[in-house]
């Protein structure tokens, strides 16, 4: 399935499922998009079918899941990933950093994982800021390299 539109991927899927004995389906995508690990993730709780998400949109780990869903992702949530960075951060004693983050969705999470993580450690991180990148405002770049010296 090539097309991530989501009714022709809920089409195709529904009509895949409901046309042969299938146990369960293991699905790979090339996209960054959460709407495809929604799409499966609604898909396994009316199907009651078994899918594994094993990278791209498909691997975006959703937490709550839909009830009934039967919905395993292969991916690593945002709290794994930053536990893993601060302890390379804390094993080379880099504890000054700045967090550069875009606008995709899940930053906001992201910026908030890193506040909960510096504040209930006990090593003296020096947290010296977010810089967020949004090129549709700042075309130029100018903001972004002013708040980088900054940083």
């Amino acid at each position: 399935l090539n097309d991530t539109n989501p009714r022709s991927l809920i089409v195709r899927l529904c009509d895949v499922l409901s046309s042969l004995r299938i146990h369960g389906v293991v699905f790979e995508d090339d996209t960054r998009s959460e709407a495809v690990a929604q799409i499966l993730d609604f898909i396994s709780a009316q199907t009651s079918v078994p899918i594994i998400g094993v990278n791209g949109g498909s691997a975006i780990v959703l937490t709550p899941k839909e009830k009934g869903s039967t919905f395993l992702q292969l991916g690593s949530s945002t709290e794994q990933q930053l536990q893993v960075i601060f302890e390379v951060l804390e094993e080379y004693d880099w504890t000054a950093f700045a967090v550069v983050t875009t606008l995709l969705p899940g930053y906001e999470d992201f910026v908030d994982y890193v506040e909960v993580l510096t504040d209930s450690s006990f090593i003296g991180w020096e947290h010296r800021g977010v810089v967020t990148l949004n090129l549709t405002d700042d075309p130029e770049g100018a903001r972004t390299r002013r708040q980088l010296r900054e940083v």
